[in-house]
């Protein structure tokens, strides 16, 4: 395969030049694109380089050594099945065609990309708010999906409105995130559960969760831990149901779990937060204990914390080794922490849970706020820390 490549001042000016020079043919394998000349990163062009298959036949020897023969000028005969690749796989190489694959699905994706921005080039309102997204660290490809639900709106012509545009955004961005529906109640006490990896800020937005519960809704409220690994968890929660004054259990097997729900029960408790110990989602056997936690209250609500400082990738991985567990919503804490939300959109949209609740702050009660898609696109929008 002999690979070539092609310099523009553009995209579009690039496959206009790989059409003329190679014909339609030819395959995009690769592109990259930067700035040349210039001081300092200041100033200079923008050079895009497109790499594509050249489809033209080349001639016997074109490296520079002649092409192999049967010592009478002729080319061998292919092998049976009458590619190189047949040839290859007949002396072991099956790593030929699974690099084959995996070139093909690269050109694919690439190609696809490709059309993307070319389409997206078709309508400035549609550039710029593809344009807004990428700037907000929203991934290429979540930002060519939500401008591609534009397509189909009455977008204004002319020079586009910045204020417009983020408006629209908004509007498109709310339709990727479920809406944050709190769940009928068959019978009380309701019960939520969190649970989450150790670090993410579970005890702190308990005690803002049950503050909230009892000060705002007047509801009665009773917590209790499972958290029986760390003594300093186990203070931390005392401390605060001693402020807020609230009743508190301490439950280190499933059996206690359940007792102490039946009891706040018939107290009249009206709601029960229920801290849990941090677990490594890659540790099997605490995931196991927290199934059988679980198992022991079935009409739990589980809520999995997540830090808005981790990396999209490890949010992906966290949600993907606690779904075993069974939760059923998200809260998301941290978030003054973070300097940019939209890297996340991507790995939300993906875990597919709703969002409960967000905190942005250690004070209890003050530091959290009831989720919903509107405050999530706000979220990715929005600049800094503003």
């Amino acid at each position: 395969m002999k690979l070539t490549k092609v310099e523009a001042g553009s995209l579009q000016e690039a496959l206009r030049k790989i059409r003329t020079t190679l014909g339609d043919e030819a395959q995009i394998v690769g592109t990259r694109s930067f700035r040349r000349g210039g001081v300092l990163g200041v100033g200079g062009r923008e050079v895009v380089e497109v790499y594509v298959t050249d489809p033209r036949p080349r001639p016997r020897g074109a490296e520079g050594a002649p092409g192999p023969s049967d010592g009478a000028g002729r080319a061998p005969a292919p092998a049976a099945g009458g590619t190189a690749a047949a040839a290859a796989g007949a002396n072991g190489s099956g790593g030929i065609h699974t690099l084959s694959q995996a070139l093909d699905q690269l050109r694919d994706e690439i190609r696809v990309l490709v059309r993307e921005k070319e389409e997206l080039a078709d309508h400035p309102f549609i550039k710029q708010a593809y344009d807004l997204l990428v700037e907000r660290d929203v991934s290429p490809k979540m930002a060519a999906r939500v401008v591609g639900q534009m397509k189909g709106l009455p977008l204004p012509i002319g020079l586009p409105d910045p204020a417009r545009v983020q408006s629209v955004v908004a509007a498109q961005l709310k339709k990727l995130f479920l809406p944050n529906i709190v769940p009928l109640v068959a019978q009380r006490p309701r019960v939520v559960v969190l649970m989450g990896p150790t670090g993410v800020g579970k005890t702190t937005t308990i005690a803002k969760l049950a503050a909230r519960s009892k000060l705002t809704e007047g509801l009665r409220v009773s917590l209790v831990t499972l958290d029986t690994f760390r003594i300093a968890a186990v203070d931390q929660l005392a401390k605060y149901a001693q402020i807020i004054g609230l009743p508190l259990a301490v439950a280190s097997d499933p059996v206690e779990f359940q007792s102490a729900v039946k009891t706040f029960a018939r107290e009249g408790t009206d709601v029960v937060y229920v801290d849990s110990a941090g677990r490594s989602q890659k540790d099997e056997l605490k995931m196991a204990e927290m199934r059988e936690f679980l198992q022991a209250v079935p009409q739990a609500e589980v809520h999995l914390v997540l830090s808005t400082t981790s990396q999209p990738g490890t949010l992906r991985s966290i949600a993907e080794r606690f779904t075993a567990a069974g939760f059923q919503r998200v809260i998301l804490t941290k978030i003054d922490e973070t300097t940019g939300f939209g890297s996340l959109t991507e790995a939300l949209v993906e875990i597919g849970r709703p969002v409960s609740f967000l905190t942005d702050g250690q004070n209890v009660p003050d530091d959290i706020m009831i989720s919903d898609p509107e405050r999530l696109a706000d979220l990715v929008l929005r600049t800094g820390n503003g």
